[in-house]
């Protein structure tokens, strides 16, 4: 899975959850939007192996009745959270877009990944966007898996959530 990917992944979540979210910063909207929003950018993706060549044992595939082949490994994921408002919106539009950020990761897990931390920095002014900004981080952690055929050939791979095989 490509980092622009999983950053409009995460992105989709947010906005799943009724909080503005955008992968990346569109052409055109340099003046800032209207409101608080977050951009969404992915740090960093660690992979390290957990079984023997990768190899995560059998499952029954539920829609063909087969059993295939799983490869995998565990995946951390540091997404960076900017929440960005113009100044005249204020810094409590970002302290509150914050707080139902905090309240949607605390309730729901995105797209399955298991959030380990939240930390957030102070807000700023963007002199360059012109813009506030709170830097936040989040750490998540998932699995990076494939399926394969009986000639073990891998067919997709996918990031989920914890494994529970």
């Amino acid at each position: 899975m490509k980092p622009d990917a999983l950053q409009e992944s995460m992105a989709q979540f947010l906005r799943d959850n009724e909080i503005p979210a955008v992968a990346s910063w569109p052409r055109g909207c340099r003046q800032g939007p209207g409101e608080a929003v977050v951009l969404v950018g992915l740090d960093k993706l660690e992979c390290q192996p957990v079984g023997l060549q990768d190899y995560l044992g059998q499952r029954l595939d539920e829609e063909t009745g087969r059993v295939v082949e799983w490869y995998g490994r565990k995946a951390a994921l540091e997404f960076a959270l900017d929440i960005l408002a113009p100044a005249e919106v204020g810094a409590q539009a970002c302290r509150q877009l914050l707080q139902r950020l905090v309240q949607v990761l605390h309730s729901k897990r995105p797209n399955g990944l298991t959030v380990r931390k939240l930390t957030a920095k102070e807000i700023e002014f963007d002199q360059k966007e012109g813009l506030l900004r709170l830097e936040c981080a989040i750490s998540c952690e998932g699995w990076v898996w494939a399926s394969g055929d009986e000639a073990a050939d891998i067919l997709d791979f996918t990031l989920r959530g914890d494994w529970n095989g």
